[in-house]
């Protein structure tokens, strides 16, 4: 937008710094420490990063002098919240998960508006002390990139088989590519099988195709992370393994079929959590991982493929889920924006 003026506080790895440069986005890092909840002689050096964090975010908006924060939660995004209460600065704040994470919930008392990207009634309902910040609560959605809504996908398989994408995220999860590999065999003689593995577990899932029968390896992708692959393959999936992060948003806005096996021990354990909503409103299949088995994906994959009607109504629940992520960017943009007419 003309005559807006952004800066990115985020942490002080190099990493951090290059992708928001990359995006031409100005950039400043700040000593932050993680937040957990458990014990941990970590916990006494993160306290002082933290304050020291405090510092250097007040430092930053102090010569910046921004009219409105945009904080998006995480360990980061506390220190410059606080910084920006006691500077009388407006802060909006997002939340992506059904449930708040705690960095979220320490904000949530200095911030003018938290946007959440699942209805309202799953955060009052799984904490109802919540409900006395009503006034803050303001449901957006989860912004999604218009190259997914819009991608023109290419054909990746020469056959007319129902597809499968199977994803652990880009860096891959060993445990959901051994549950398919275990069964890689059963599923080819009915499915293509796009398999983002990964790049520790590309080079095995190589060797698995190479040792398939001639007739099926035509039938089986797989792929470290190649975005155009990526894309077309959750397009033309009839169905979609992946863990249960952010990306379901993804699946929601396409509406896809999706076996959901939630990452153990995630942050706040935000993975199982955004999973069981879903499933309890019919949304997604869910597995847990603990009890993961070949066999177990294959039957469930194999009776959600027998059962149209099953699929049909899963993909209309999950699809309800993505109606508001659609135009989230411009909700959150104009949030934002209003909040920081408020000191104007």
């Amino acid at each position: 937008m003309p005559g807006v003026e952004l800066l990115y506080i985020g942490s002080l790895r190099a990493e951090d710094k290059r992708l928001v440069e990359a995006a031409g986005i100005e950039f400043r890092g700040i000593h932050a420490g993680k937040l957990r909840r458990y014990l941990s002689f970590e916990n006494i050096a993160d306290l002082f990063r933290f304050w020291r964090g405090i510092w250097d975010a007040g430092r930053i908006l102090k010569k910046f002098k921004p009219q409105v924060i945009f904080a998006k939660g995480g360990y980061v995004s506390l220190p410059v919240v606080m910084a920006a209460k006691h500077l009388n600065i407006p802060v909006v704040v997002h939340e992506s998960d059904s449930y708040l994470g705690l960095a979220n919930k320490l904000a949530l008392k200095s911030a003018r508006k938290l946007a959440v990207s699942w209805p309202i009634q799953n955060y009052w309902q799984n904490e109802p002390r919540l409900g006395k910040y009503a006034d803050k609560f303001v449901y957006t959605g989860l912004p999604i990139a218009e190259e997914l809504v819009n991608w023109q996908a290419s054909k990746l398989f020469d056959n007319n088989l129902p597809m499968l994408l199977v994803t652990g995220g880009s860096q891959g999860a060993h445990s959901l590519n051994e549950a398919v590999w275990g069964i890689l065999s059963r599923l080819l003689r009915d499915y293509n099988v796009a398999h983002q593995a990964g790049k520790l577990d590309i080079a095995e899932a190589k060797q698995r195709r190479a040792d398939l029968a001639p007739e099926l390896q035509n039938n089986y992708l797989p792929f470290e992370f190649d975005r155009n692959i990526f894309l077309s393959a959750l397009h033309q999936a009839d169905l979609v393994v992946s863990r249960s992060g952010s990306f379901v948003f993804e699946l929601a806005v396409l509406g896809k079929v999706a076996v959901l096996v939630p990452l153990p021990g995630s942050a706040n354990d935000h993975q199982r959590k955004n999973a069981a909503v879903l499933a309890k409103d019919g949304g997604a299949a869910v597995l847990s991982p603990e009890l993961l088995s070949g066999e177990l994906l294959f039957n469930t994959i194999h009776d959600l493929m027998m059962d149209e009607p099953a699929r049909a109504a899963m993909s209309r629940k999950i699809k309800n889920l993505g109606e508001q992520s659609l135009h989230a960017a411009d909700t959150i943009a104009k949030l934002v924006i209003d909040e920081s007419k408020e000191i104007s």
